[in-house]
């Protein structure tokens, strides 16, 4: 480490301070966030390639937008933290998880039967887990990080394997921010579902 502060470790701080816990939101357990990164989509040919999009079905956010989000605020001590992250965006995903009060721990990946790519194939979608200020693992404990999921149905819809696997390893209460539908024992955030909080960026 070298001890030169960096825009990124600014950018951390100032986000950090707007995050700080506030009344009002209840205290999670288990936090899971697909962020709707500002993805730059490939592919946009003379004539399309079949079944392969040129444009993302979702609304996105830029890192600032999804940096003032008080995740902070919505997360016990000992809460874990699971936030969805590409290759495009695997620093983000770091800077996200440090400035909304967690520490990473360890990456699972959920590997596919097949995927996409300009230099490598892609066949893995990652998932950081973070604790927020104590590690504690009050369910299961010790499985692999590899998740072996189906190709998924729409894009960047998430697998009932990998909740399960969540589910396996983080106690409740749970929630899910950016959900794109709900699932039983979960309280859900986003513009695609009946959101059960309120979470003000």
């Amino acid at each position: 480490m070298s001890g030169i502060a960096t825009e990124d470790d600014d950018m951390t701080k100032d986000a950090a301070a707007m995050s700080a816990p506030s009344a009002g939101y209840a205290e999670y357990r288990c936090i899971l966030i697909d962020p709707p990164w500002q993805q730059e989509m490939t592919g946009r040919y003379k004539k399309a390639r079949r079944r392969r999009a040129t444009e993302l079905p979702y609304q996105t956010m830029s890192l600032e937008q999804m940096l003032r989000l008080p995740v902070k605020a919505i997360g016990s001590a000992e809460a874990h933290l699971w936030l969805w992250t590409t290759n495009q965006f695997l620093e983000d995903g770091f800077i996200l998880m440090r400035a909304w009060g967690f520490k990473y721990l360890a990456a699972v990946h959920a590997i596919k039967p097949s995927g996409l790519g300009n230099y490598f194939i892609c066949r893995t979608q990652t998932l950081l887990f973070g604790y927020k200020e104590k590690c504690r693992f009050p369910l299961e404990r010790y499985k692999p990080n590899v998740i072996e999921v189906p190709n998924p149905a729409r894009h960047s819809e998430k697998w009932d394997e990998t909740y399960r696997y969540i589910e396996a390893i983080s106690p409740g209460p749970r929630l899910e921010l950016f959900a794109r539908r709900k699932r039983p024992g979960w309280d859900v955030w986003g513009n695609e579902v009946s959101s059960d909080i309120d979470l003000v960026a």
